[in-house]
């Protein structure tokens, strides 16, 4: 009896693995490719799924450009949907021999998600600076990998795919490789300061912009303008005051139209300077304008009185 209830127990977990299995992430249509800046091949690879995946070994040429493609499904195989494409896709370079989770390098890819598809590219001579001083602290032929990690954040626990981390591809890089990148040690000064916190500030330059007032024109010229625009109308209006006053003695419903819109206008301007907002005063302005124009054409064309 107790070995019947055992086996029983051990058909459970056996299924429940399946389930597990079927309901995590997994990738369809993958292609991994590597090649050089003027096109050559040197590695090509297409996966139908993370199963079918096996990490092949490559010494990173510096000239090589590393570019993996592929679409996010679901456990049977299938393409995800858009509510459950994974919220953090990463691709990570790690040590294979490092017992810690760190990671040499970490980049975000960036899913698609109405097609659940991504693509990532990386070129040797685009690593940052901190990547290369990792890699040469490790030291010529030293093993790397390369692997895809998914993970989502589900909406509900029915819908729940577990994360899965996809290896693709094995790097060594040359100790001819390495030559080629800046490794600069920090002195023991700066390490001995750095532990006891004696770390100078890095100094920090502003760029202002310029003021309003640096680009302004003289007071002379201001003030100038200023009196032109204010007492030109008027010095007009005195000019023609004389044949403007035989009409004045008896005006019609035009010309006091006029007048009125012209009086009301100058008033608005006031007010808007004040502080009348532009909404209340804009209206305003606009039917007065209006009136002035239909009674300027009217008092303007009709013949002074001699």
């Amino acid at each position: 009896m107790h070995k019947i209830v055992r086996a029983w127990q051990l058909a459970a977990l056996c299924l429940a693995a399946l389930v597990c299995a079927s309901g995590s992430y997994d990738i369809t249509n993958a292609r991994l490719s590597v090649q050089s800046f003027d096109g050559a091949p040197r590695l090509s690879e297409k996966y139908a799924s993370k199963a079918s995946v096996q990490p092949a070994l490559l010494a990173a040429e510096p000239d090589d450009v590393i570019k993996f493609a592929f679409t996010i499904a679901d456990g049977q195989g299938e393409a995800v949907k858009e509510d459950l494409v994974p919220h953090q896709a990463w691709v990570v370079l790690s040590d294979t021999t490092a017992q810690d989770a760190a990671h040499s390098a970490v980049w975000p890819v960036r899913v698609r998600g109405s097609s659940a598809s991504a693509t990532w590219s990386l070129r040797m001579d685009k690593l940052h600076a901190s990547v290369k001083q990792k890699l040469v602290d490790a030291g010529p032929n030293h093993p790397f990998q390369l692997s895809l990690l998914l993970g989502s954040f589900a909406p509900d626990a029915a819908s729940a795919l577990d994360a899965a981390v996809i290896p693709f591809l094995q790097l060594e890089f040359s100790a001819a490789l390495l030559a080629r990148f800046p490794a600069e040690k920090p002195s023991q000064r700066s390490i001995a300061e750095a532990k006891d916190g004696f770390v100078p500030w890095p100094e920090h330059f502003h760029t202002f912009a310029t003021e309003p007032w640096q680009t302004m024109p003289p007071k002379a010229v201001s003030l100038a303008a200023a009196l032109a625009v204010f007492f030109g109308p008027w010095a007009l209006l005195a000019c023609l005051w004389g044949k403007l006053a035989k009409r004045l003695q008896s005006p019609s419903v035009a010309d006091t139209t006029l007048l009125a819109s012209i009086y009301a206008l100058e008033a608005l301007a006031l007010f808007h300077w004040v502080g009348t907002p532009f909404y209340i005063v804009c209206p305003a302005a606009l039917g007065l304008a209006g009136a002035a124009l239909v009674g300027g054409r009217q008092a303007l064309t009709r013949p002074l009185v001699s």
